[in-house]
């Protein structure tokens, strides 16, 4: 058997594979055999029929045989001395069987990568100062949070921010169209939930009023038959809420679980701090990472993409169980396609293979490594985080079999975040 080579683009390698009459006979002659005792010819009790026969009724069967087991004896050899990488199944597999065999297909491979600079980087670091400001706005967002609704006094007229109740139908050239009427639905003026300047037209109607609200359909609007129209909605409205917000008092703080206002404030501003300085640090690592990337040359196997992209939106389907929902509800109520969230997902996940691969290549060029001891470690954290012990956690993952790849995970995030310490401490 000899076999030839050929790197093609996206890190991937197509690889030609040729078997002589002499090589191919016996593998074929094996392959009848076998399958010559598990089917059927007609005219033929099973297990009976002559080998020709059985060759002249199940050729492409023979053929794939033919082809697994020449893969599964060659495969692992030929990556061996290619010194290649697999990181995908092999696809666009053809094969031609006649006397010989000849077979191609494709199998995406583990990427040269040349790493640009990554030391001494330069890269612009915002700075923070904490404000009364901040601390104002933080406090604000925790009294909005305890607002609540409450009907506005008679005669009240509606203002942006207040949450109505209306009563609705649509028409198009004087005739209403499906989905366009509702006896009750709370619309919080502002929101821009619904079409055009629909709510500011609501601004200054009092409660029990009726009137017509005047709009035009986006050009681009899902349904065809609305898109760029102009409509006339009649509206009432069933009533008007204000929102209540509480002030800052001691008693407000202690609900809040403070011992005083000056606590609240205190702990508000050192939360502030925290927050906003592992924010801009995050943005200055985040920076310095993606100026490696920039810097070095990796061409992305297509397969990672794919991988990455099928993890996240099993992660998003995950996070839409917990809420009742599935993707597939999920894209049909915002009206995507299942291509249309992929290739929406493809490029962060490009980026985030990219910077996973240049960090690898980092670890490597640094021999960095991650011990026994920091690995037990990591575990015991996570142990921790689930209210287990690391005996406990190992004995469940054991149960799923995932002990292994959760090992390797952690032991892969510590040397990306080992290869990432080196980026910053050697940055300017």
């Amino acid at each position: 058997m000899k076999h030839e080579l050929k790197k093609i683009e996206h890190s991937a390698v197509e690889i030609k594979v040729t078997l002589t009459a002499e090589e191919l006979s016996p593998i074929k002659s094996e392959v009848i055999k076998t399958l010559a005792t598990k089917v059927e010819v007609p005219g033929f009790r099973k297990g009976h029929a002559p080998l020709n026969k059985v060759e002249a009724a199940f050729a492409d069967a023979i053929k794939e045989e033919v082809v697994e087991s020449v893969l599964k004896a060659n495969f692992e050899k030929i990556v061996a001395e290619e010194k290649i990488t697999p990181v995908s199944f092999i696809y666009d597999l053809v094969a031609d069987m006649k006397d010989t065999l000849e077979m191609t297909f494709k199998v995406d491979v583990y990427p040269e990568i040349t790493l640009g600079e990554y030391k001494g980087l330069e890269v612009e670091k915002e700075s923070f100062e904490m404000t009364d400001d901040l601390l104002n706005k933080e406090i604000e967002n925790m009294l909005n949070a305890k607002s609540k609704l409450e009907d506005a006094p008679e005669g009240h007229k509606a203002e942006m921010g207040n949450t109505v109740d209306l009563a609705f139908e649509g028409f198009v050239d004087g005739v209403p169209f499906e989905g366009g009427k509702a006896d009750s639905h709370q619309l919080k003026l502002g929101s821009k939930m619904f079409i055009d300047n629909f709510e500011d037209q609501l601004v200054g109607y009092t409660v029990g009023q009726e009137g017509d609200v005047n709009v035009t359909f986006p050009a681009e609007y899902h349904a065809e038959a609305l898109a760029g129209k102009p409509a006339t909605f009649k509206v009432k409205i069933n009533s008007i809420k204000t929102l209540a917000k509480p002030e800052l008092t001691e008693e407000f703080a202690k609900e809040a679980g403070f011992e005083s206002v000056e606590d609240l404030k205190a702990k508000k501003t050192a939360e502030i701090v925290a927050r906003e300085e592992a924010r801009v640090k995050n943005n200055f690592v985040g920076k310095l990472i993606q100026k490696v990337v920039a810097d070095s040359k990796v061409e992305v196997p297509k397969s990672m993409v794919v991988r990455e992209v099928e993890n996240r939106m099993a992660e998003m389907n995950q996070q839409l169980a917990m809420q009742g929902m599935d993707l597939d509800q999920y894209l049909k109520m915002t009206g995507m396609t299942k291509e249309q969230a992929f290739n929406q997902i493809a490029p962060m996940a490009h980026n985030k293979v990219q910077v996973d691969l240049v960090l690898e290549a980092i670890a490597k060029a640094e021999n960095l490594e991650v011990t026994a001891e920091e690995l037990n470690t990591k575990v015991e954290e996570i142990a921790k985080m689930y209210g287990m012990t690391k005996e406990q956690l190992e004995t469940e993952l054991k149960k799923n079999s995932n002990l292994e790849e959760f090992n390797h995970s952690l032991k892969t995030e510590a040397l990306a975040q080992k290869a990432v310490d080196v980026i910053v401490n050697n940055a300017k």
